[in-house]
């Protein structure tokens, strides 16, 4: 039997942000066990770098119950947005504010969609800094890295409304918006060293402004899924 994966949604998602991508994978030809972090947009908005305890702590039960009920001995972990970053620390086998998560004991892989690994984004600056700090690039070598980037969007000043958006959201969290990326996270951001990073032209952010061509849509998942499988 395969292993479960585990979806750790993004930045102000919510779990039904994902049910399209987790019945995808469910389906043939992938026929894989989802469970996604149940972590709401409200409990997400609650939180304040360098504080992500609360998600962390849903992270860490969710991959414990996938284990338990399917008595596989580790998970496939695939972290969104942000979500990658929270994957990446709940790896870690120091304590992070008094917790020692140390889940790399029950992870295979990690694949990050559009994580802005290397960020400048003000409300998570100290939190980001100290993954990187701790566990720089593809940290444990039993775990198969996969780095997932979007090469879709120009951010523009003045131009359509999607443009406008992506300008916006490079210049806010990483000083620049006339930058390529996929909308939302600039596309270098995205590199992680060591890691398989992987680069997909006209790849979007997010389920809710582009529910055909974002990372989880069913003709993306393809161009990434081998780092899972």
């Amino acid at each position: 039997m395969a292993r479960p994966i585990v979806l750790m949604g993004g930045w102000l998602s919510a779990p039904q942000d994902y049910l399209r991508m987790a019945r995808i994978l469910a389906a043939a030809p992938y026929n894989r066990v989802v469970y996604i972090t149940d972590f709401t947009r409200g409990e997400w908005s609650v939180l304040r770098d360098p504080n992500f305890s609360p998600v962390l702590d849903v992270l860490a039960r969710t991959v414990q119950l996938a284990l338990e009920e399917t008595g596989a001995e580790r998970v496939d972990l695939i972290g969104h947005s942000a979500g990658g970053r929270v994957a990446r620390t709940y790896l870690g086998h120091l304590p992070y504010n008094g917790v020692t998560y140390d889940g790399q004991r029950y992870v295979a892989s990690l694949t990050t969609l559009g994580t802005a690994h290397a960020t400048y984004e003000i409300w998570v600056k100290q939190f980001a800094r100290e993954i990187n700090e701790r566990y720089p690039g593809a940290f444990y070598k039993h775990i198969r890295y996969t780095s997932v980037a979007g090469r879709s969007v120009l951010g523009r000043r003045i131009g359509n409304g999607e443009e406008m958006l992506a300008f916006r959201s490079y210049a806010t969290a990483f000083g620049d918006g006339n930058q390529l990326g996929d909308g939302i996270i600039p596309t270098h951001c995205c590199y992680l060293e060591g890691a398989n990073n992987i680069m997909l032209q006209g790849a979007r952010h997010a389920p809710y402004n582009a529910p055909f061509k974002w990372y989880g849509a069913s003709g993306v998942i393809p161009l990434w899924y081998e780092g899972v499988a």
